[in-house]
């Protein structure tokens, strides 16, 4: 048959397909899998986005370039011809004066345009009624923040000192987005002109500033800039970005991303189940029709053909509406969740319309074009003899082209290949272990089944099971994956809130208090008690560099990526203690002993980006003095937790006579601020940073991820459903065939639906076993490999989706089959079956 009389042929077996309802499940099948994939991958776009740049409202800035100098001209213009946007802040600790008044204050010094992402709020009055500004202090004019005003006995209109420059004070600042970089940042805030900078006369050589330049602007001019950054920045200046903001804000987004990442993968996963069972279906209605064919002449090359050409007919037909189905449901959703998601959502791009419309392509001519092969098998005596066409060994080189396309899309659309092959490995594990496992019970229980003891619904169950090793293989790996993949949604999206909850409880400290002198310490501690203030352990800070690594100097050990990590470039906080510090567990090493000294225990990953080890040792300067130990432990630290974190801690004996002052936190409730006046008066060397600001970001992030994880796993939910749908599809034909037979023997009604919920049943408790193996290992992959989060054991899965499964699959099988018993046994004798 020439080209041609094939693509004609095919068009008008399609045709009549699509109008008898023979490609219905396939259709199906095909749009949900680009329509869930298309969904989410749009929705995750925009929310990522979306988070993305509220995080970047937590920066000020898409990117941020920061060192202790004015940043070089080259790098602004650089800036201005890629397209960027660009200022200048500079921030350091000072004092302010008010006629006999003093206050320890953070000054920050703004250029126009500032803040390029995120906003800041002022007020006329402290504590009044606050509203977002797009402007600066003017020149002589400073904005302070409104604990300061009392503190200072002062009012809008007053003057007060900085420095050498007087600056009169015009509003009073609420709100800064990007002030959670750094702990001197959070004392209390005067906002002032840059321009005034050189009339304060405060900045000298080695005076302790963080300068920042700031950029903003399209991803298409950032990331050829941040590569351009990566080769011509100095060594001394330190990039920041999304991807290294502060480890609360960042982490936190990289653990809301993971999960969406996750749950594309599985939609992915879920579509190539729904394709391959709706594909085997449609190519066992084939058989006959291909077998006239046959005995008509047509040639093995004409019916692949063929079946290659209606496929490609199918994929006009229903990526299109699939895709705007997509749109639409990714749109529904963020019109559902406006108000509790980032205010504003960026369009999403171009890539998850194509990723979406190569998932069904991929999806479908992997997954349908195996059984489609075994088409050309069939012989024209299958007219005659209704023999099953047995897989050709291609069909497992297709399986394997389309797991491997699938896998690469997955890793694409995802970004992670950690994570792509978590869930490949959870998958790959069900396949071997349920074929053994339904050998074993088969083999095993197949006896027992058969004793008089044992209901006859039950042994007709077994049977049917028996006799259909390879249906009931097919139709077990459908179930167990698709319960496995909603348990690891569900699994995750849990265990990720319960670890932000126990991170962010509504009694997280909410206020840091430095700068503690040796001699408050107890007094301190008794004022808190005193006042019932929860408060956490006081910790001694003595500030060191680190100079040496095993006696080599930084700048010969480290390379150019490590020596850019801030421990590397400024004094680090190194504190004392002879036990482990609160919610610090040891991961190496031992922990030493109360008199022990030379010893370190380092973070972990700081460990990890400096390859340190137990065993390595390091030099520090201590205002001159230095000192070398050994680092005998390192530590995993949470620094979400707004406890005091450190990167070295030392023994007590090693650090307990270097001068120190000290620091720690507690948790002030809103009606209790007011203490806050009596502690700065009792201790007037104390500076407190208040963390209300960053917590309530951090807060409405979580919120805002965990409504995304919960959307997401609504439409996986669905997804999966719609899965069990298509596997029951795909055995009606035999059960209806079946049940005619048994209904002509005299078996009644109730009989036949008491033993199809019995063969759902058994598949449901044991597709659930299944899952719970896949379900441990793809969370155990997940938590410690990509989202460096603690793993445990669930003993209740091995309870719970066994009888989910039983209870979920048991129903959908009874919905599903009820044409079983109610289609009339006479026709289908008739029809020849």
């Amino acid at each position: 048959m020439t080209f041609s009389s094939l693509l004609s042929t095919a068009w008008r077996q399609t045709h009549r397909d699509l109008r008898g309802g023979e490609l219905n499940l396939l259709l199906v099948a095909l749009v949900l899998a680009v329509t869930v994939s298309t969904a989410i991958g749009l929705f995750g776009d925009r929310l990522q986005k979306g988070l993305g740049r509220q995080v970047a409202a937590v920066l000020g800035a898409d990117l941020i370039v920061q060192g202790s100098r004015p940043v070089d001209t080259v790098i602004d213009q650089k800036a201005s011809e890629t397209g960027l946007m660009h200022s200048r802040t500079i921030e350091f600790p000072s004092v302010i004066l008010a006629g006999d008044e003093l206050q320890m204050i953070s000054a920050k010094g703004v250029e126009t345009g500032y803040p390029l992402r995120g906003q800041v709020r002022i007020a006329d009055q402290p504590f009044g009624p606050d509203q977002v500004t797009n402007t600066i202090p003017a020149p002589g004019e400073a904005w302070l923040e409104p604990r300061l005003f009392p503190l200072l006995n002062i009012s809008i209109g007053d003057t007060v000192t900085l420095g050498e420059k007087e600056l009169r004070i015009t509003r009073a600042i609420t709100l800064e987005s990007d002030r959670g970089k750094g702990f001197y940042s959070f004392s209390p805030r005067l906002l002032f002109n840059l321009a005034d900078l050189d009339d304060t006369n405060l900045i000298q050589p080695g005076s302790r500033v963080a300068w920042r330049n700031l950029y903003a602007g399209p991803e298409s001019a950032l990331k050829p800039f941040r590569g351009w950054l990566a080769d011509n920045l100095p060594k001394d200046y330190r990039l920041l970005d999304l991807e290294d903001n502060s480890r609360r804000l960042n982490r936190s987004l990289t653990r809301v991303t993971g999960f969406l990442a996750l749950a594309s993968q599985l939609a992915v996963l879920l579509a190539g189940i729904a394709i391959a069972m709706a594909a085997r279906r449609f190519a066992r209605r084939r058989y006959d029709t291909v077998a006239v064919l046959r005995c008509l002449g047509a040639r093995r090359s004409d019916i692949l053909t063929m079946a290659i050409l209606q496929l490609f007919l199918i994929l006009p037909v229903a990526i299109p509406p699939a895709l705007l189905l997509g749109w639409l449901l990714s749109e529904g959703t963020v019109l559902l969740l406006k108000d509790l998601l980032p205010a504003w959502l960026p369009a999403a791009g171009i890539t998850p319309i194509l990723m979406g419309a190569a998932t069904g392509i991929i999806v479908l001519l992997g997954f349908a074009l195996a059984p489609l092969l075994r088409l050309g098998d069939i012989t024209p005596l299958r007219v005659l003899k209704r023999e099953p066409a047995p897989a050709p060994a291609s069909a497992w080189i297709v399986y394997s082209l389309a797991l491997i396309s699938l896998v690469s899309l997955s890793w694409y659309m995802t970004g992670n290949l950690s994570l792509t092959l978590s869930l490949t490995l959870g998958a790959a594990a069900i396949l071997p272990l349920t074929g053994l496992l339904l050998s074993f019970i088969l083999r095993v229980f197949s006896r027992s089944f058969n004793q008089r003891q044992v209901t006859l619904v039950w042994r007709m169950a077994m049977r049917r099971l028996t006799r259909q090793q390879s249906l009931a293989l097919a139709q077990l790996l459908a179930f167990s994956l698709t319960l496995m993949v909603m348990a690891v949604a569900m699994q995750v999206r849990t265990d990720l809130l319960n670890q932000w909850q126990d991170q962010l409880p509504d009694d997280a400290p909410n206020y840091f208090s430095l700068n503690i002198q040796t001699t408050d310490v107890g007094p301190l501690a008794a004022f808190m008690e005193e006042r019932e203030i929860s408060t956490s352990q006081m910790y001694p800070i003595i500030r060191g560099r680190l100079t040496a690594i095993n006696g080599q100097p930084l700048n010969e050990i480290l390379d150019k990526e490590q020596q850019r990590h801030n421990a590397v470039n400024r004094e680090l906080n190194i504190t004392w203690s002879d036990t482990l510090p609160e919610t610090n567990t040891l991961i190496s090493g031992d922990w030493w002993s109360p008199g022990e000294e030379g010893e370190a225990s380092v973070e972990s990953h700081l460990a990890e980006h400096l390859d340190l080890s137990v065993g390595d040792t390091l030099s520090f300067n201590f205002a001159g003095r230095p000192l070398t130990v050994d680092v005998t432990s390192l530590r995993k630290v949470e620094w979400e937790n707004f406890r005091p974190n450190f990167y070295i801690v030392m023994p007590k004996a090693t650090l307990e006579d270097y001068p120190a002052t000290w620091l720690n936190s507690f948790h002030l409730p809103q009606e209790q601020r007011r203490q806050l006046n009596d502690m700065i008066r009792s201790f007037p060397s104390l500076t407190l940073i208040d963390m209300d600001t960053v917590i309530n970001q951090a807060r409405q992030m979580i919120q805002q991820g965990i409504l995304a994880l919960e959307a997401m796993l609504v439409v996986l939910f669905l997804a999966g459903l719609l899965v069990l749908w298509a596997s029951i599809e795909t055995t009606l034909d035999e059960r209806i065939k079946e049940s005619a037979l048994l209904r002509a023997l005299g078996t009644q009604g109730r009989q036949l639906q008491r033993l199809q919920m019995g063969e759902f049943l058994l598949l449901g408790s044991l597709s659930g076993l299944l899952a719970a193996i896949g379900a441990e290992l793809c969370t155990w992959l997940v938590f410690t490999r990509v989202l460096e989060l603690s793993w445990t054991p669930t003993p209740l899965l091995w309870l719970l989706l066994p009888l989910s499964g039983a209870i979920l699959i048991g129903a959908a099988g009874y919905l599903g089959t009820l044409r079983v018993v109610r289609t009339s046994p006479l026709r289908l004798l008739r029809e020849g079956l």
